[in-house]
């Protein structure tokens, strides 16, 4: 207890600072519901949510024995919990440490495998599309093209690592997200629509004026419709 403030607050008040500052659409999720978890546990037994918030602010690296024995004591199967994390850290190891000047073939080897092991389906559309380009593919593609020799970019213009295929509704293995340490464009494009979503609802329910807009504007649609509905009424009926 600091000041005589207690963990407990002192937990909360971080979790919700953080849900509410936070531009992460996960993190302010995780700290959300994190604090709201401390608190039922502390309207049931006060002094394990103390206990537990004292824990949550002490900043001490957790261990994988940790972590599973929670796991464990939850009944909760964790037989692939290993290759899903090696397989995470083996592609961002991968991902952070190509060389923007990589091997062309090497790459693209790289992107096929990736390709391959994601989707499959597309792979295979992929390789009957090329099989039937026309001989002149090459010239058709790269003569003009600004990737032809005559035109090649400097290192420092080329792209950074592609990023293999996800899937959108598991972001928690979203091998984009953890080339980029960060959200993926897919993601970000995601919680960007979630942002402006949640501006308009806070516009609309704290801002007099477009409070007074939206009011307006639902009685003129409410008036056209009514006015609508009396003229097909009124209007005659053919036999």
């Amino acid at each position: 207890m600091t000041n005589g403030t207690t963990q407990l607050t002192r937990l909360r008040t971080r979790m919700l600072a953080t849900a509410y500052s936070n531009a992460d659409f996960w993190v302010q999720r995780t700290a959300f519901l994190t604090d709201q978890a401390v608190a039922a546990l502390a309207r049931r037994d006060p002094t394990a949510a103390e206990a537990l918030a004292a824990s949550l602010m002490r900043a001490e690296p957790l261990h994988d024995t940790q972590i599973l024995s929670a796991a464990v004591e939850a009944g909760i199967d964790t037989s692939s919990w290993e290759e899903r994390r090696e397989k995470i850290r083996t592609y961002a190891r991968d991902a952070y440490e190509l060389s923007p000047q990589t091997d062309p073939a090497t790459e693209a080897k790289r992107i096929w495998a990736s390709l391959y092991d994601n989707y499959p389906l597309i792979a295979d559309a992929l390789a009957t599309f090329l099989r039937d380009m026309p001989p002149t593919w090459r010239e058709d593609l790269f003569t003009t093209s600004p990737h032809s020799p005559a035109a090649r970019r400097t290192a420092s213009e080329l792209p950074g690592p592609e990023t293999a295929p996800y899937d959108p509704l598991d972001w928690k293995d979203c091998p984009a997200c953890a080339e980029a340490q960060d959200q993926c464009r897919y993601h970000a494009g995601v919680f960007a629509g979630m942002e402006y979503q949640r501006d308009l609802i806070t516009t609309a329910l704290t801002d007099h004026a477009a409070i007074d807009q939206l009011q307006q504007r639902q009685a003129e649609l409410e008036a056209s419709a009514s006015q609508t509905a009396a003229a097909e009424t009124s209007a005659p009926t053919t036999a």
